[in-house]
């Protein structure tokens, strides 16, 4: 088969004669067309000239045109040579193809039956090996270069082994990770569902823990908002209330407030002082928030008013 090659090959010649390609007295012709285009070198447009201008421009492309309708013409004539020898390559090439084609289908059948015979034996050595690193075998996705024809037995083991070993540890610095989070989280009285989904091989634990404190502390914070809040609208509320023959009364509305947010029947004896304060607004802005934080009663008698000098 080599010697018909090699035979065929031999037989295969071109003749091929370089062409002179010239253009025929360009010195001459450069010189003439040098001296056309500097007729109009320092031509300069203006409204008065516009229609010469025009004229000019018209000329030199007219030559431009002329010198370039000649350069397709020569190409075109100079190509049909290697065309008509390009059809006589591709009508050879085509043969061969035909034969090559089917060969090479069978060939990459063959090949992917072995890459897939090599796959199966690299399937049941991972199947083999796997549990021992306590590693679902199913989880392992076969490499392309583990089923490669240069790959041995020997360095396969030893690849598998290794890549074992690492996801062993990864699968116990995860389930650490995860034990940290629960346990932090009992700790902080929380549900730790929600912070466990959230780790993967990737997360940096401590970062993670940090969040979960400022997550506790956002959360404690907006409650004691809302109950400083809650106490505050209740102190409000009883510093306008009074009693009226047994009925608790708003002092701004005049009505009797539902007998669950009256005032409590059971609470100690009250007493009562009245007396006329002077200061300056800050003070007495702070002398009136104690007296609604302590939940004092107290009654308006007259509104705030500045004093004159």
């Amino acid at each position: 088969m080599s010697n018909e090659v090699e035979t065929v090959s031999n037989e295969f010649s071109v003749t091929y004669k370089p062409s002179e390609l010239k253009i025929n007295n360009f010195a001459e012709l450069k010189a003439k067309v040098q001296n056309f285009s500097d007729q109009y070198k320092d031509l300069v447009a203006t409204d008065e000239s516009l229609a010469g201008a025009k004229s000019a421009k018209a000329e030199l492309n007219k030559l431009v045109k002329a010198i370039d309708t000649e350069r397709k013409r020569i190409k075109k004539e100079y190509n049909e040579p290697y065309n008509d020898f390009k059809l006589n390559i591709d009508d050879l090439q085509t043969i061969l193809k035909q034969t090559i084609d089917p060969i090479s289908e069978q060939i990459a059948n063959i090949e992917t039956q072995q890459r897939n015979e090599r796959a199966n034996k690299v399937r049941e050595l991972i199947n083999e090996m796997a549990p021992e690193y306590g590693i679902n075998p199913d989880t392992i996705e076969i490499e392309h270069e583990w089923t490669n024809k240069t790959m041995s037995q020997t360095k396969l083991i030893r690849t598998l082994k290794d890549g074992f070993t690492a996801l062993k540890h990864q699968q116990e610095s995860l389930e650490l990770n995860k034990k940290l989070v629960d346990e932090h989280c009992k700790t902080k009285g929380i549900d730790s569902s929600g912070w466990l989904s959230q780790i993967d091989q990737d997360t940096d634990i401590k970062q993670l823990l940090i969040s979960i404190d400022r997550a506790v502390e956002d959360k404690a914070r907006k409650e004691q908002q809302k109950k400083n809040e809650q106490e505050y609208e209740d102190a409000i509320r009883k510093s306008q209330q009074t009693k009226v023959e047994d009925k608790t009364v708003d002092q701004e509305t005049g009505e009797i407030v539902d007998e669950e947010e009256a005032i409590d029947d059971d609470a100690p004896s009250q007493w009562t002082m009245a007396f006329r304060v002077t200061g300056d607004f800050d003070k007495l802005k702070l002398l009136n928030d104690f007296i609604i934080k302590n939940n004092i009663s107290n009654e308006m008698i007259e509104p705030l008013k500045e004093l004159e000098d």
